[in-house]
């Protein structure tokens, strides 16, 4: 029982250590792109074991707050958690609770009809010229395969519309975790016509800030895409989420 309640001891000094890096990292304004002290200064600073350090280092590698640079005057870079390091760490746990595609879809579609409404609210001038230029790239691309990679990115710039970070957090994420599925099924002609007009109504609503007909176009819209996938293919929204297909 020893050397396990001392690896155990280890991997909270390592945790622990790892959250005074950030908590040193937000203190110092680092960017990213910016060095952290070498290696002997940190074990100077901090006065843990080097396998300890090594350990809190890695962690925060795998959480996309640094990247370790090789080579001479490499050593730990700042970096910035992005969307695919969370996607990455939820489809582990995901995994494990065997969820399945059937259930990314009723998230969606629990969320991104108030996603749609808070656009409608919050939405800024930026945000608008981007979902205009992302629909008109829709509309010029209905029957190419690029349809289902920019009909994400027009969701995905509507989440982060809502001035939510965590609607557009939640909304890339799903679009990360499902990608491979929707790849691989598609939509038919006729239902990329029905997502684009109802993606115009909820530009339109979004553009006029109207909550109630954005919320109520974007319900239409996701109900019947999760209705679509179902009968078209109720063996693919049945397949669970796996680690490693992001």
């Amino acid at each position: 029982m020893q050397p396990q309640v001392e690896t155990v001891k280890k991997t909270k000094r390592a945790l622990s250590l790892a959250q005074n890096i950030v908590r040193d990292i937000e203190a110092g304004a680092h960017s990213p792109g910016d060095r952290l002290p070498h290696e002997d200064e940190m074990l100077a600073r901090y006065e843990v074991a080097r396998a300890t350090l090594r350990e809190a280092l890695r962690f925060l590698e795998l959480q996309g707050v640094i990247h370790l640079q090789l080579g001479r005057g490499g050593g730990p870079v700042v970096a910035r958690p992005q969307t695919g390091d969370f996607a990455n760490s939820l489809s582990l746990i995901l995994h494990f609770m065997e969820a399945d595609l059937r259930g990314l879809l009723e998230l969606r579609e629990a969320i991104a009809p108030d996603v749609a409404a808070y656009a409608a609210l919050r939405a800024t001038t930026g945000d608008l010229s981007a979902l205009a230029d992302c629909f008109k790239e829709l509309e010029r691309n209905e029957a190419d395969n690029n349809f289902e990679e920019l009909n994400r990115r027009f969701h995905d710039l509507l989440g982060w519309a809502s001035g939510n970070p965590l609607f557009g957090l939640l909304t890339s994420t799903m679009h990360l975790l499902t990608r491979e599925f929707s790849n691989s099924l598609g939509y038919s002609a006729q239902e990329r016509a029905v997502q684009l007009r109802f993606l115009r109504s909820v530009l339109e609503s979004v553009r006029t800030g109207d909550q109630a007909a954005a919320r109520q176009a974007m319900s239409r819209l996701v109900s019947g895409s999760a209705s679509y996938l179902a009968e078209r293919s109720p063996e693919l929204v049945s397949q669970r989420v796996k680690w490693g297909q992001i």
